[in-house]
């Protein structure tokens, strides 16, 4: 399978870490299709290149193209330098890039100045710019002009800001990228980082937020770096390469170590809370910084990491014109060990994923100014159990002046949070497969990564045997615990009462087909009508979907062959994520706060490079994980994959709708037109200006979906089966809460 596949490897995998499992197997026996994947490539190493310029001395560096996020189209990137200088020192900071004065001749310089969010508050207070000398006079210089269009003459010794060509290509995984273009920042509590640039951005990679949480750092709360390590006047720090990605649980995935680092875009470790900058502009300390979205990755809270190739942030943050944050945290057991009461928090504090996200936030809280990001305008964002991130920082109130809005995909919204009971119960059993008594933290502490996989995979496995364990699937077995202390109680409860960060700007939603990614895993073959309950039965342990498929919601067609599989599928898509998020959205809008709600009809995933499996049955849906390509623009991250079509169109969409969301808490451009000229390319999406998004109110139960080529807004489309099955089904955060305590169906 050539390497490109990876991508669509990646995707599918995502889908897989939700499943259901059959009764009469091994609940993490079921093996996901796996390819002999080549992951042979010439990958640039550099490393760190002498004499490097630093940030601070050019003062204001901004990468722009007018980018559509379609691979058949050129891009003509040009770099602006904002500080106004002479036509000499301009062509001098220009060489200092390894670039040129731009062309005079360089397509779209107009419209690029004029539309570019990325640096409209530079560009604004200037209308001329130097550009390549096409005259041969020693006293006068061309200068384009954006208000015209045209080029002239002025004196050499003005003082303009200038236009640089950037020769570089967009980063793709695997292939021989460029490496050689670099630039140093330096932050004010984290030492100076050297990174390398791009087409599309600068890429500052595997920067450390917190100590290493290994040995008897091992289970603890994350430690806040010690600046000397990385700090220093003359110490400076490669930023050119991913850190390590958090140890992953090998649940339904078979690969060699070297496909997991290519699939995972780095070597696995415990020393593993490292973070990344991707960002289109290094403002000068002067400027405004651009909006921030930290994105959190899914996978389960066992696999996956921000340097997985679907992550690929270039056309995000080129074309949002924001800068992206992904990082890694700590997952499994070693992200979600506690086993109180017989280890006191006070040696074993719980929520470690939530609290290396929190720390996270805390470092681009402190640092992102830097790297041209606006602390104070902060979005996270993430999809799966990102998304359930989402909801666990939404919960802890020492995380709420971290973040001004919210973005949260495909969270299965319908199961609740962990509660210590559960969470101790899979570290006890990890810690008797280690050989530890259940008290003795510094054995665990003492014992190799790839012993504590092997216990843990273990104990999972009679974990999930146990009956009253019948309900949970794969993955949710790890989540974030309500202890009380960082999480006081479950969401549900927390909306009921108004409890939750109030204060944000929600936006959420689904992709149409969620649960069609895991259809298979539990019905893999097509079902006879006539044997519909029986085998159900025989897969499904405490059937609710009798219930569903009987009810007046979810008949079966007779003519067709996979009814059972359609109707179990389009049940479980409501009974997990689009009833679940209609509840919600209903109990926060109660509490005044603002929410927009989504429906993704249109994706990209898996492809028919798979032969079984999830393929097949995804292929015509948009499943589970088919809107990670799309959110980021990645569908050409990868050598030989293109992105163009409705494919590329889609993804502009989603891209304009997300970042406005991010710099304004609303979905949809001001009408207004913009103090400057600058507009962003939002305003220039006529799939986005044409349809606008409601914000949600109980009423009329608005649903924005996402589709090609046009968008729509419906109207409670949903409201009659998702009361239905509030009242006839239940849902999981209702019979399995943390705490046990019923939750009102609707606050």
């Amino acid at each position: 399978m050539p390497t490109g596949k990876i991508i669509l490897l990646a995707t599918c995998y995502a889908a897989a870490t939700l499943s259901y499992h059959p009764t009469t197997a091994s609940p993490l026996s079921s093996q996901l299709y796996s390819p002999n994947i080549s992951t042979s490539s010439s990958v640039n190493v550099i490393g760190l290149v002498n004499n490097t310029p630093a940030a601070k001395d050019i003062s204001g560096i901004h990468l722009l193209l007018e980018n559509n996020v379609d691979s058949s189209t050129p891009k003509n990137p040009v770099i602006l330098l904002s500080k106004p200088r002479t036509y000499k020192d301009s062509k001098s900071a220009c060489t200092l890039l390894g670039e040129n004065l731009a062309p005079s001749n360089t397509p779209g310089l107009q419209h690029l100045l004029n539309t570019t969010p990325v640096a409209a508050n530079e560009v604004k207070n200037f209308s001329r710019y130097w550009i390549n000398n096409d005259s041969e006079r020693n006293s006068t210089c061309t200068v384009f002009d954006r208000k015209s269009g045209r080029t002239l003459e002025l004196s050499c010794s003005t003082k303009l800001p200038s236009l640089c060509t950037n020769s570089l290509a967009r980063t793709q995984v695997g292939a021989n990228n460029d490496k050689s273009k670099q630039i140093k920042v330096k932050t004010p509590r984290a030492g100076t980082w050297q990174d390398y640039r791009d087409q599309n951005q600068f890429r500052f990679l595997g920067i450390p937020y917190a100590e290493s949480p290994t040995g008897k750092l091992r289970f603890q709360k994350p430690m806040r770096l010690n600046q000397r390590k990385y700090g220093g006047s003359n110490k400076v720090n490669d930023a050119t390469k991913y850190g390590f990605v958090c140890t992953q649980l090998p649940l339904g995935l078979k690969l060699t170590k070297e496909q997991w680092n290519f699939f995972l875009g780095a070597n696995q470790s415990e020393d593993c809370l490292h973070l990344n900058v991707f960002t289109p502009s290094l403002k000068d300390s002067r400027s405004k910084g651009l909006p921030v979205m930290v994105y959190i990755h899914g996978g389960g809270y066992f696999a996956f990491a921000s340097s997985t190739p679907i992550y690929e942030p270039g056309n995000l943050v080129s074309r949002g014109g924001v800068v992206v944050v992904s990082f890694n945290y700590r997952m499994s057991v070693l992200g979600l060990f506690e086993n109180t009461p017989v280890i006191p928090r006070s040696k074993a504090p719980g929520n470690l994923a939530t609290r290396d996200q929190i720390a996270a936030l805390h470092w681009v809280r402190d640092n992102i100014a830097a790297f041209g990001g606006d602390p104070k305008q902060v979005t996270i964002f993430g999809q799966s159990a990102g998304g359930w991130s989402m909801r666990g920082l939404l919960s802890a109130p020492t995380a709420f002046g971290l973040y001004k809005n919210v973005i949260s995909q495909s969270d299965p919204i319908g199961i609740p949070l962990s509660n210590p009971k559960f969470a101790g119960t899979i570290s006890d059993l990890t810690m008797q497969n280690l050989g530890c008594k259940s008290s003795d933290l510094a054995c665990a502490q003492s014992k190799t990564t790839d012993e504590i996989t092997k216990a843990q995979l273990k104990g999972l496995d009679v974990f999930m045997r146990r009956p009253e364990n019948s309900w949970v699937q794969t993955a949710a077995i790890f989540r974030p615990s309500v202890d009380k202390s960082l999480i006081p109680a479950d969401f549900a409860e927390l909306v009921r009462v108004g409890k939750y960060n109030k204060k944000v700007n929600i936006l959420w939603g689904s992709t149409r087909d969620e649960a069609g990614a895991f259809v298979p895993q539990v019905l893999p073959n097509m079902i006879p009508l006539a044997n519909e309950d029986a085998e159900i039965a025989r897969r499904i342990a405490n059937n609710r979907t009798r219930g569903f498929i009987r009810s007046p919601h979810y008949k079966t067609n007779v003519s067709d062959p996979d009814t059972v599989r359609d109707t179990f599928g389009s049940a479980m898509t409501d009974y997990y994520w689009t009833c679940p998020i209609q509840v919600m959205s209903r109990g926060v809008t109660v509490q005044k706060s603002r929410v927009y709600t989504y429906i993704m009809d249109h994706g990209r995933g898996s492809d028919a490079a798979f032969e079984k499996g999830l393929v097949g049955y995804c292929t015509g849906r948009v499943c589970h994980g088919d809107d990670n390509i799309p959110t980021f623009g990645s569908g050409d991250a990868l050598p030989g994959v293109e992105q163009t079509g409705d494919d590329a169109r889609f993804s502009r969409q989603v891209i304009d709708r997300f970042t406005t969301f991010a710099k304004t808490g609303n979905p949809n451009p001001s009408n207004k037109k913009a103090a400057n000229s600058n507009l962003d390319a939002a305003f220039q999406n006529p799939d986005v200006m044409n349809v606008w998004w409601p914000k949600y109110d109980e009423r009329s139960n608005p649903v924005f979906l996402f589709n090609v080529p046009n968008s729509t807004v419906v109207r409670d489309a949903d409201g009659a089966k998702c009361e239905w099955t509030a009242k006839n089904i239940e849902f999981d955060y209702q019979l399995h809460g943390p705490t046990g305590n019923f939750v009102p169906v609707f606050p």
